[in-house]
């Protein structure tokens, strides 16, 4: 996964409206993105989402490259932590073993999971058309309080699984 503008497939995000009921936020996007995503409000990679407000319903997709992914993933924690951010939808590779899934705290408040059964095939913002072949797996999490409705809404992807979080 070499390019950060690659989008997400259609079929992706109406399972994330699906899921969360609206997207409020998306804050690593682009204008072609949003063609598809229709967030109620967006943040570019001139806008920063890194430096913008967050809130309600947000919808995910980091930039991949190195060093990018973690201070996204920090970001929603701390909205979500000061109940800005309601739900999230979060696409990410299945890289959980490496360093910015181990540094980062959105698995600890995530509460569901989808592990989809093929890999992702996102779009070609040249071509607009799905890109061939992902060499990486994906991984959805799911943050809010509602991840039974996550589940239904992506179990069509892959396998789902609530998180059981226990209370000490």
């Amino acid at each position: 996964m070499a390019n950060d503008s690659w989008m997400t497939p259609p079929h992706i995000i109406e399972s994330a409206r699906e899921a969360m009921g609206s997207i409020n936020t998306d804050p690593a996007s682009n204008e072609l993105a949003q063609q598809i995503v229709k967030a109620d409000r967006y943040f570019t990679k001139e806008m920063s989402g890194l430096s913008g407000g967050w809130t309600g319903n947000v919808w995910l997709n980091p930039p991949y490259s190195r060093g990018n992914v973690e201070p996204f993933l920090d970001k929603l924690v701390y909205f979500y932590l000061w109940e800005h951010v309601e739900q999230a939808v979060i696409l990410t590779n299945t890289v959980y073993t490496s360093q910015w899934w181990r540094r980062t705290t959105v698995a600890d408040y995530a509460t569901a999971y989808c592990l989809p059964h093929e890999r992702i095939s996102f779009i070609d913002p040249a071509t607009m058309e799905p890109q061939k072949g992902n060499d990486r797996d994906q991984l959805i999490t799911y943050v809010g309080r509602n991840p039974e409705k996550f589940c239904e809404a992506f179990f069509k992807h892959g396998s789902c699984s609530i998180v059981y979080k226990p209370k000490f």
